[in-house]
C-alpha cells in the first residue's frame, strides 16, 4: 500500500495550492514511508493476494475519484464481490491501519508545524498562548483587569464515557508508542545505524496491531471506561495540563511586566481543570451502580497518588543539597523532627539518606505517607465510614501534602535555589494543585424520571404525599419548598423500597461519604437528565438533603428543542423559590446550566437545534441578570458535527456574547479523547486553543463586540423554522407517525451493527425497536456517517436558505453579510461546509441499494439527493467559495486524499451488509455453515465500521 505521489499531484495547481502542497510535503512522505512498511507486513502477514487485492481497490477507487467513469466502479464493484470472505476481510483491515497511521501522521505534522512556528520566532501561531498575551495586551487590559479576569474565568474540560471511541486501548497504546518512534525519526542527527534500528522498531509494531483484533471481543464493563479514561491522564493530561498553565504564566509576565512587581511574585490560578462523567453517568446505563462509581473514585485517587510517588521518588533521587554547603529554614528542620517524632509507625531504616541532606530526608518521609495513603486507598471497606484506620500516618487530605511541598519551596526560595524552586518542585505543586488526590472531579448524572419515582416512594412511606406522582406542577413545587425547609422527611425505623429507590439513596450516601474520605472536590457535581421544570431540580436537593449531603451543585441539562424553547420560563421559576435561592446564595450566586446539543440536534435537525441553543443561552444571560445571578453554562458537544462537533475554538468565539464572563465547560468524549490528549504534542495544542479561545470571548464583556441586528436574529429565525419543518417532514408523516425517511435510516445505515461494536457499556437504545425516541443520538448520528450520508449535519438548512432568498432581492446579499460579521452564523455554516465535504451522496446511493423496497429507496433518495445539492448550492452562495472548504485548504485537501481510501471499505460494507441480510433471511435452524457464516460477516461489518470511523475521523 502506498502513499499517493506528491509531485505528480502538484503540477497545474494555482499558487495557494503550490503552497499548501509545499507544506504538506513532509507529511506525504512520512504516511508514504508508513504506507510501505505496512505494504511489507501484508506481503509477510497475508501474501502477494492480499497485497495486490489491496493495491488494486485502491489504484480503481483513485481513478473514480479523478474522473468518474462507470466502468471503472463496475470493475471495482466486481472485484469486491470476487473476494472470498476471508481476503475481503483482511482487505477491509488493511485499509482501516492504513488510516490510524495518517492519523498519527498527521498529529504528528501538527507538531511538527507547532515546532516550526516556534522556532521561527516571526509571527506566533493562531490560537497559541503567546498569541492569547499578544492578543490580550493589544485589548488594552492592563495588569489588574487582566489579574480580575484571571480569577473570575474557569474552564472545566469533562471527560465522558459517551461510546464513541471505535479504536480498541491495546491499539492506542500501540500507536502511542509508534508516535513516539516517528519523533525520534525526526532527529537529524541520526545514523544510518539508528535510523535503521527505528524502521524494525516501527515494522515490528506495525505487525503486532495486524495481528491485534481492532473488535472487542467482550462488553465494555464500566469500570473498563474507567480505565480507558485513565489512560488519558497517565498519557498526557497529567503532564501536559500543568505545562499549559507554566507556559501562560511565562507569557503573561512577558507581556505584563506589571504582573511581577510586588511583594507577592505572580501565581496564575489554576484556570483549566479536568473532571469527569466516567463512572459516575448512571442515566441509561443500569451498569453503573453505587458500587462501580465507588471504584471509579478508588481508581482515580490511585492513579493520582500513584504518580505523586513517582515525582517524589525522582525529587528524591536529584535533591542531595548538603547542609554543609547551603542553608535550610528552621521551618523545614522542625517539620522533618516533628514528622520522625510523630511517624513512629515507620518501618525503621526507612530514612538511608546522610542526616546532613535535610531536603532528601523530608521527601522519604513525604514518600512514606504517600505509600501509606495508597495501601489505604486499595483496603478500604464497601462502607467508607466503617472500619479502623490501619494506616494513620498516611497523608489525610491533598492540602497536607501540599503544605510540604511548598515548605520545602520557601525554603529553596530562602537559600538561593530558585532554579531548583521552579522546575519540577513547582511542577508537582501544580499538579496537586490541579489534581488534588481525586485526580478529576467526578460527576453524577442521572434521570429526572429516576429521581421522581424514589420519592413519590419515599414520600409515600413517610406518609408526606401518598399521591405524589399525580400532583400538579405547583403543587410538588409546594411541597418540595416545604420539605427542604423543615430539614427532610422524617421515615418509620427499618423503612425499605424497592430496588430503584435503595439504588438511588445508596448513591447520595456515597456522595457523602466520598466527599468526607477524598474531599469536597471528588464528587462535587450532579447532573439532572430531561430536567423539564422545577421540581426536577428541587428533587434532587431533598434526596441530598436526606442523605446529609451539603456541597452539591445541581445541573440541569436543557436536552430538546422543547426544553431549550421553554428554559427561561423554568428558570425564572427555580430562582422564584426561596429555598432554592438560599441555596443558590451559598454557592456564590453562580447557576450552571447545561446544553444537550446530541439529544437537540436529533429532535430538531442541525440548524434549528444551533439556533435554540444560541436563543436559550441568550434569554437565559437576561433571566440571570435580572436576578442576579450568574450563569456557567456547559456544553455537552460530541465528536461527530451532528452532535455539536467541529473546532472548540471556533465554536467558543460564536458563543453568544455575555455566555463565557465566567467560564465555560465542555465535554471531552469518545474519539475526541484520542484526536487530542493520546499525544502530548497534540494535547497542549488542544489545550491552548481552548484556553486561548475562552479568555478573548470572556473579555470581550464590556467591550466593543460585533452587534447583532435584530435583522438577523429574525432571519435566523425564519430559517430554522423552515429547516426544523424539513427535517421532520423527512423523518416523520404528517400525523407524526414513522415516515419514510426513518424506514429508509433501519435499512440504508448499519445501524444494527452498532451495538456489537462493544465500544461502550451503554445500550444503543433506551428501549428494544425501532422508536426514533428511544433511539439514541450517538448511534444515530453513526450510523448516517458510517453510510456516508451525515445527514444529521446538512439537512434542511438547504431548503431554509432557500426558502428564506426565495422572492427577496436582498436576502442573499443579507445572508453574505451575516457570514462576514456574525461569527454564530460564520462557524454555523464553516461547520456545515465540513459535514458536506465529507457526506458524498454517489457513495450514499450503494447504501440505498441494501433498502427492500426499491419504490420507497428511490422516492428517500432522491429527496436527499435534492437537498444535499440545495444545500451545496446555497453554502457556497452565501460563503463565497467556488468549492467547499476553500477557506481551510489543509482540510479540503486531507478530505480529498482520504477519499479514495475510505470509499473501498464503503463498498466492502455494503457487500457484507446485503450478504448478511440474505443468510439471515434464508437461515434456517441447524443450519451451522450458514450462522457460521453470518457471524464471519458480522465481524467484517465491525472491521469494516472501524475503518471508515478512522477514515473520516468520526463515529457519534
Amino acid at each position: 500500500m502506498h502513499a499517493p505521489p506528491e509531485e505528480r499531484e502538484r503540477a497545474g495547481r494555482d499558487p495557494e495550492e503550490r503552497w499548501l502542497g509545499e507544506r504538506l510535503l513532509p507529511l506525504r512522505r512520512e504516511v508514504r514511508y508508513l504506507a510501505d512498511l505496512l505494504g511489507e507486513v501484508l506481503r509477510e502477514q497475508g501474501g502477494e493476494g492480499l497485497f495486490q487485492a489491496v493495491e488494486r481497490l485502491r489504484t480503481l477507487a483513485k481513478s473514480l475519484r479523478r474522473h468518474y467513469d462507470p466502468a471503472v466502479e463496475q470493475q471495482l464493484v466486481s472485484t469486491v464481490q470476487a473476494l472470498d470472505l476471508q481476503t475481503a476481510t483482511q482487505v477491509a483491515r488493511a485499509f482501516g491501519l492504513y488510516f490510524h497511521l495518517v492519523n498519527l501522521a498527521e498529529q504528528h505534522h501538527r507538531v511538527r508545524r507547532k515546532r516550526e512556528y516556534e522556532r521561527e520566532r516571526r509571527q506566533p501561531q493562531r490560537g497559541s498562548l503567546t498569541s492569547l498575551a499578544r492578543a490580550l495586551k493589544a485589548r488594552g487590559l492592563d495588569a489588574q483587569a487582566l489579574r480580575r479576569l484571571l480569577e473570575r474565568v474557569s474552564i472545566g474540560l469533562v471527560v465522558t464515557a459517551h461510546p464513541t471511541e471505535a479504536t480498541r486501548r491495546t491499539v492506542l497504546a500501540s500507536l502511542r508508542a509508534l508516535y513516539d518512534l516517528l519523533d525520534r525519526r525526526e532527529n537529524p542527527l541520526l545514523s544510518p545505524k539508528e535510523e535503521e534500528e527505528i524502521r524494525r522498531d516501527i515494522k515490528e509494531i506495525l505487525t503486532v496491531l495486524w495481528q491485534t483484533s481492532e473488535v472487542r471481543s467482550t462488553s465494555v464493563r464500566p469500570l473498563d471506561e474507567v480505565r480507558q479514561s485513565l489512560f488519558y491522564f497517565d498519557e498526557t493530561i497529567f503532564d501536559v495540563l500543568p505545562e499549559v498553565h507554566a507556559q501562560l504564566e511565562r507569557e503573561l509576565l512577558a507581556h505584563f511586566p506589571q504582573l511581577g512587581q510586588g511583594d507577592e511574585p505572580f501565581r496564575l490560578p489554576c484556570l483549566l481543570r479536568f473532571r469527569s462523567w466516567v463512572g459516575g453517568d448512571r442515566d441509561g446505563n443500569p451498569h453503573v451502580t453505587a458500587d462501580v462509581t465507588r471504584e471509579a473514585l478508588r481508581h482515580y485517587r490511585d492513579l493520582a497518588v500513584r504518580k505523586y510517588i513517582a515525582a517524589v521518588r525522582g525529587l528524591m533521587a536529584r535533591y542531595g543539597q548538603s547542609a554543609r554547603l547551603v542553608s535550610v529554614s528552621q521551618e523545614l528542620l522542625a517539620s522533618l523532627e516533628e514528622d520522625e517524632r510523630r511517624l513512629v509507625s515507620r518501618p525503621p531504616d526507612f530514612i538511608r539518606w546522610d542526616a546532613s541532606e535535610p531536603y532528601r530526608r523530608k521527601l522519604a518521609l513525604m514518600l512514606w505517607r504517600l505509600e501509606q495513603l495508597r495501601q489505604h486507598n486499595l483496603a478500604l471497606a464497601d462502607d467508607w465510614e466503617e472500619g479502623g484506620d490501619a494506616w494513620p500516618g498516611r497523608y489525610r487530605s491533598a492540602e497536607e501534602f501540599l503544605a510540604d511541598l511548598r515548605l520545602i519551596e520557601r525554603s529553596l526560595l530562602q537559600h538561593r535555589g530558585e532554579a531548583v524552586a521552579r522546575g519540577s518542585l513547582g511542577r508537582l505543586i501544580r499538579q496537586v494543585e490541579l489534581f488534588g488526590f481525586h485526580l478529576a472531579s467526578l460527576e453524577i448524572r442521572q434521570h429526572s424520571g429516576v429521581h421522581e419515582r424514589a420519592l413519590a416512594e419515599i414520600l409515600a412511606a413517610a406518609g408526606a404525599a401518598p399521591d405524589y406522582l399525580s400532583l400538579p406542577e405547583e403543587e410538588r413545587v409546594a411541597l418540595l419548598t416545604r420539605l427542604l425547609e423543615a430539614g427532610g422527611v422524617a421515615l418509620p425505623p427499618g423503612t425499605s423500597f424497592g430496588p430503584e429507590t435503595e439504588e438511588l439513596l445508596r448513591v447520595f450516601r456515597l456522595i457523602r461519604q466520598a466527599q468526607a474520605e477524598l474531599g469536597p472536590a471528588a464528587v462535587d457535581t450532579y447532573i439532572v437528565s430531561m430536567a423539564h421544570r422545577p421540581s426536577d431540580i428541587l428533587e434532587v436537593l431533598l434526596l441530598a438533603r436526606q442523605a446529609g449531603v451539603e456541597a452539591l451543585t445541581v445541573v440541569p441539562i436543557l436536552e430538546t428543542i422543547d426544553d431549550l424553547r421553554h428554559s427561561v420560563e423554568a428558570l425564572r421559576a427555580l430562582l422564584a423559590n426561596p429555598v432554592y435561592r438560599r441555596y443558590l446564595e451559598a454557592r456564590g450566586d453562580c447557576q450552571e446550566i447545561m446544553l444537550g446539543y446530541s439529544d437537540s440536534n436529533k429532535d430538531g435537525g442541525y440548524l434549528p437545534a444551533n439556533w435554540e441553543l444560541y436563543l436559550a443561552q441568550k434569554r437565559l444571560l437576561e433571566v440571570g441578570a435580572e436576578a442576579g445571578v450568574r450563569l456557567l453554562f456547559f456544553h455537552g458537544r460530541g465528536g461527530a458535527l451532528g452532535r455539536g462537533g467541529g473546532p472548540t475554538s471556533r465554536a467558543i468565539m460564536a458563543l453568544p456574547p455575555g455566555s463565557t464572563a465566567y467560564g465555560i465547560k465542555i465535554t471531552e468524549q469518545g474519539e475526541v479523547l484520542s484526536d487530542r490528549y493520546l499525544i502530548p504534542g497534540i494535547a497542549f495544542r488542544s489545550l491552548e486553543q481552548v484556553v486561548s479561545a475562552t479568555l478573548l470571548k470572556a473579555v470581550s464583556v464590556g467591550q466593543a463586540e460585533s452587534e447583532v441586528h435584530p435583522e438577523w436574529e429574525a432571519a435566523l429565525e425564519e430559517m430554522a423554522r423552515e429547516a426544523f419543518a424539513a427535517y421532520r417532514s423527512f423523518l416523520f408523516g404528517p400525523g407524526g407517525e414513522p415516515g419514510e425517511g426513518l424506514a429508509y435510516f433501519f435499512e440504508a445505515t448499519p445501524i444494527h451493527h452498532i451495538g456489537q461494536l462493544n465500544i461502550g457499556s451503554r445500550p444503543v437504545a433506551r428501549a428494544a425497536g425501532e422508536r426514533f425516541e428511544d433511539l439514541r443520538a450517538i448511534p444515530w448520528v453513526f450510523a448516517w456517517t458510517q453510510s456516508r450520508h451525515l445527514l444529521p449535519a446538512w439537512y434542511g438548512v438547504g431548503t431554509a436558505l432557500e426558502r428564506f432568498a426565495a422572492g427577496k432581492p436582498a436576502a442573499l446579499a443579507l445572508l453574505q453579510e451575516m457570514y462576514r460579521r456574525w461569527p454564530f452564523f460564520q462557524a454555523t455554516l464553516d461547520n456545515l461546509q465540513m459535514a458536506l465535504a465529507k457526506a458524498d451522496m454517489h457513495i450514499a446511493r450503494r447504501y440505498a441499494d441494501l433498502v427492500a423496497d426499491r419504490a420507497l429507496a428511490e422516492s428517500v433518495f432522491a429527496r436527499l439527493e435534492a437537498e444535499y445539492a440545495r444545500t451545496c448550492h446555497w453554502v457556497q452562495a452565501v460563503t463565497g467559495v467556488r468549492h467547499l472548504l476553500d477557506a481551510e485548504p489543509a482540510l479540503q485537501q486531507s478530505i480529498r486524499l482520504r477519499n479514495p481510501y475510505v470509499d473501498p471499505l464503503s463498498y466492502l460494507q455494503v457487500r457484507f451488509l446485503a450478504e448478511h441480510r440474505q443468510l439471515a433471511a434464508a437461515a434456517s435452524e441447524g443450519a451451522e455453515d450458514l450462522e457460521r457464516r453470518r457471524e464471519d460477516l458480522a465481524y467484517a461489518i465491525l472491521i469494516t465500521i472501524n475503518g471508515i470511523a478512522a477514515g473520516l475521523r468520526n463515529t457519534g
